[in-house]
This record gives C-alpha cells, structure tokens and sequence, in this order.
C-alpha cells in the first residue's frame, strides 16, 4: 500500500491537512557576516529558533542590528526587536544601515510581558524577532500585579530566570511557524565535575530548543583592537576602531556543525560594522582567486590590480557588481562547478 492508497482511507479533512516531507521547505535568511553565512549553510531559518551568545565585547547586538538594515530590510522582510537591555540607539543603528521608521521596537524585561508582545508577532508570521538579550529578561514572578518589582527578598528563587525563560521559549515554540527567532544572550558558567564551560543564560531549554547555537568571542583589551586614524576637530589620532571576532557554530541542526570563522568589526571610525567585503576578498586569496606574487603587496584579478588588501576592499566596496563576481566565483569552487570565465 503506498501513501496514496494510505490516505485514500482517511476522511477528507484530514487527508488535507497531511504533507509529505518533499512539500518542507526551510527558507534561510543570511547575515551580514559572509563567513558565518557560510558557516551555517545559508543563515539562520525561518520558522526556528537561534542562539547566539558571547562576552559583552564580541558585537551580537551589532551582527543583527546591521543585518536588519543591510540585507533584511532592503529585502522587504519586516523585523521586530525586543530591546529587554534598553540599550538601542537609533542613531547607532542608523549607522548600521537600519530604517528605524520599518522597525518595530519593543521595551520590557518581564518574560510574561515579552510573551504577551511576541506572539501576536508570531502568530501574524512577522519575517525575523530578534530577543537582546535574554540574559536580562526578569521572571514574571518577581513583578507583582501593580507592575513594579518584588522587593529583593522575594527575589532570590533559585533557577528563576531559567524557568522564565524555559516558559517563554515553550509559549514561542508552540506560536511560531514561519519566523525567524533570535535569542541573543550574554555567556554564563557551566560547573560540572569534570568540566567548567561557558554556555548561554536560560538553562537546557535554550539549548535544546535551538536549532541553531552560535557562540561569539573577541577580546575587550587594548592590545587585541584593531587600532586605525580617528578625526577629532583637525587632528588625526590614532585610536582602537576595531576588533577581530571569532565565531563557532557549536549547534546546527540545519547544516554542518563545528565551523568557524573570524571577521573584522568596526565600532568607530568612518566605516562601522562587519566588514563582510574584507570576509570575501580573505577568501579570494585562501582560494587563489586572486593572483599575489610572493613578498608583493599587489593583488591581481583579470587585468585589474590592486596594492595591498585595503585598497582592494576600496574597490569591491565601490564596485558592487564585481562583489557580486567574486562570490560567485568563491561559491562555484566551493560546490566543485565549472568555472564560468566570464566572471574572471
């Protein structure tokens, strides 16, 4: 008896209702980092829910603040962010790219209220809910039902927070459908027996309930900053603008697991963000895309040349359609196809 036959014996309604595993779809949404795009074999998925989590100094707020205004909304996917921290910055996430007019913003830290503002989100299939973070997200039962905060007496449940936040990822699990969940979450310490871990707030739940889990490192100290010229009035200082990030995908149930990568972030100066262009042009050179004569600093691509890595970035930064080139070029040796010489 084949499915046909098998649903045949059903009544109508409930034929209806079934599908088959080929009728799944699972539609992923990129980030701005090129590398852990490609790390999580094509970004985090609608539908589900992703952590990501790191010290206070690795950029996670930024990541997704900057993939909002520069890939999904120019892509017309409408975003929600719940900012529990209370630490956005309009005029910061302007420079990120991000149109705050097409944002929506929401401010609690109470779990229950988190809830009862997510699910109508949810439930109307927003694109992408992006949670910063869930490490300050304070149990319903520490707010009494005038609204203010218990006094800290009643405030020292152990494996409060942890329940809070199971009980709100079990009320977005069930609502979610089609859209894409970000829990960003500060890291905390795990202290086994055998082992001592840095995982993220929330306990097991979080990490059983994600389909992803990405873990974000970069160092706060003066000596690991990417330093470069800082404009003060007329003078020219020398300042740190930068850090590199390193990041591991330590959970994906969509895709490969254990990759890596590491990108440049920039925090000030005239350029800030995720230098995905500079994620690229790395790649180029590891695939000997780009011709480099050993000990020179020229980098060569078809009959195009250019001296040292900064200024090919100037280029492909000011040359979108040869960014779009290049890529391709990285993807069709990756996937082992023939490469096209007109992209060369």
């Amino acid at each position: 008896m084949d499915l046909q036959d098998f649903l045949a014996k059903l009544d109508p309604k409930t034929a209806n209702r079934i599908k088959t595993a080929q009728e799944t779809e699972i539609e992923r949404l990129p980030l701005i980092s090129y590398g852990l795009t490609k790390a999580l074999g094509g970004g985090i998925a609608k539908g589900r829910l992703a952590t990501f989590y790191g010290n206070q100094s690795a950029g996670k707020s930024l990541m997704f603040q900057e993939t909002i205004g520069k890939l999904w909304q120019p892509a017309g996917l409408v975003c929600a962010y719940y900012d529990v921290e209370g630490a956005y910055d309009k005029e910061w996430a302007a420079r990120l790219g991000v149109d705050n007019k097409q944002l929506m913003l929401y401010h609690s830290k109470s779990s229950g209220k988190i809830e009862e503002d997510i699910v109508p989100l949810l439930r109307a299939e927003a694109d992408v809910v992006i949670i910063d973070s869930i490490s300050d997200i304070m149990p319903e039962t520490f707010v009494g039902k005038d609204g203010a905060l218990n006094d800290q007496a009643d405030r020292k449940q152990l494996g409060a927070q942890a329940k809070a936040i199971t009980a709100l990822v079990n009320g977005i699990l069930y609502n979610n459908e089609n859209t894409a969940v970000v829990l960003l979450s500060q890291t905390t310490t795990e202290i086994n027996p055998t082992y001592v871990k840095q995982i993220p707030h929330g306990g097991k739940k979080v990490l059983f309930a994600s389909s992803q889990i990405v873990k974000l490192t970069s160092s706060g100290t003066d000596g690991q900053q990417i330093k470069g010229d800082y404009q003060v009035g007329d003078l020219t200082i020398e300042q740190p603008i930068g850090r590199t990030v390193a990041a591991y995908v330590e959970k994906n149930k969509l895709g490969r697991q254990s990759a890596s990568c590491e990108y440049d972030m920039y925090y000030a100066g005239s350029k800030v963000g995720i230098d995905r262009t500079g994620e690229v042009i790395k790649e180029a050179l590891k695939y000997k895309i780009f011709y480099k004569a050993p000990k020179s600093s020229w980098i060569e691509w078809g009959d195009q040349k250019w001296q040292g890595e900064a200024n090919t970035t100037k280029h492909f930064e000011s040359n979108p359609d040869d960014m779009d080139r290049l890529v391709r070029q990285i993807e069709m040796l990756e996937t082992g196809e023939v490469l096209d010489e007109s992209l060369v």
